[in-house]
């Protein structure tokens, strides 16, 4: 089979490297499939290795085969990409170009990840430091002296008048100077 023959499934005229097979029998747990040698041709062609096709002819596989002889397999714990697509202005996009380049990556989606991934584990970084900032005021007992007089004061004081209530901490009131 000629490449040129072959079915082209996008614009960039990459061949079309899709795994086909004919089920022949399914037997519950058990299935038997073909391939045609035009399907295996058609592999080789595309570039695809032998050792990681399989040949023209009859296979028998197992349904749940794979986790059978994986049974500590989690594919929650397995790294999912997810293709998107994402409007950028050219100057981005231009520099991004470049400094994969320059760093010789793969792609620019390679930077542009790298950038996202930074800015996401900062974002957690901060979350977490704000977090033990809070830890750090809750343990040290000045501070909850602090509170515990600043909650004596605001009670005695709406005790004084009838129906107030104690201002919640995020409507505080001011005073005009």
């Amino acid at each position: 089979m000629k490449r040129s023959d072959m079915k082209k499934v996008n614009k960039n005229d990459k061949p079309d490297t899709t795994f086909r097979f004919q089920m022949v029998e399914d037997k519950g747990a058990e299935v038997i499939i073909e391939v045609s040698p035009e399907d295996y041709a058609r592999e080789i062609a595309a570039g695809v290795s032998p050792d990681e096709t399989l040949p023209p002819g009859r296979h028998v596989g197992i349904r749940g085969g794979f986790l059978k002889r994986h049974p500590n397999f989690d594919p929650t714990k397995t790294k999912t990409v997810v293709h998107i697509s994402l409007g950028l202005d050219l100057e981005v996009l231009n520099y991004f170009k470049q400094l994969a380049k320059e760093t010789n990556a793969e792609s620019y989606e390679t930077p542009i990840k790298q950038v996202l991934r930074d800015a996401m584990e900062k974002a957690g970084q901060d979350s977490t430091s704000a977090s033990s900032e809070q830890q750090t005021l809750i343990e040290n007992p000045q501070f909850i002296e602090a509170v515990a007089e600043r909650v004596k004061k605001l009670s005695k004081k709406s005790s004084t008048k009838p129906g107030s209530k104690i201002p919640s901490a995020n409507k505080t009131r001011r005073r005009a100077a």
